[in-house]
């Protein structure tokens, strides 16, 4: 009689395990991944609100010269060799009259409605190119200031 050597279990178990391994850190890697896609969009979004907001904190300068109008803000500074964002601000008006100032002039109060929205893209808001990129982020902000016609605060 010859003897036969049963060594083909740790062989197999070998294997199984090694297979195990690979697909533990294939998950790992690819939570890593998606980790670092979300912290990136998160970062981007946070960067495109500041560049809206530096749009209407810009806005609110220009608009508290006497007699502006939203033709003051048609034309944005390029912020995007600052933020790596383009700004567009759009704006609306509507007027009221107030009375009589002390002087016996009428006092008139313009409400600015400002919209900026800045975007990583080559426009704002993005064209179908731009919306394709994965990085890609867009945020709008909106805001109102009331100023008087002799360039005050309304009260």
């Amino acid at each position: 009689m010859t003897a036969r050597r049963a060594g083909g279990f740790a062989y197999i178990a070998a294997i199984i395990f090694l297979v195990v391994l690979a697909g533990f850190a294939l998950a790992v890697l690819r939570l890593s991944e998606t980790e670092q896609a979300t912290v990136n969009q998160s970062f981007l979004g946070t960067r495109a609100s500041l560049a809206a907001r530096t749009g209407l904190e810009w806005a609110f300068y220009k608009l508290k010269a006497k007699d502006a109008t939203c033709d003051t803000v048609k034309t944005v500074p390029d912020f995007r060799k600052d933020t790596g964002f383009t700004v567009n601000v759009g704006c609306a008006t509507q007027t009221y009259d107030e009375g009589l100032g002390p002087d016996g002039k009428t006092v008139k109060k313009v409400i600015f409605e400002l919209t900026a929205t800045a975007c990583n893209g080559s426009i704002c808001p993005g064209s179908d190119a731009d919306l394709a990129n994965p990085d890609y982020v867009e945020r709008k902000r909106t805001a109102s200031i009331c100023v008087a016609s002799n360039g005050t605060d309304c009260y």
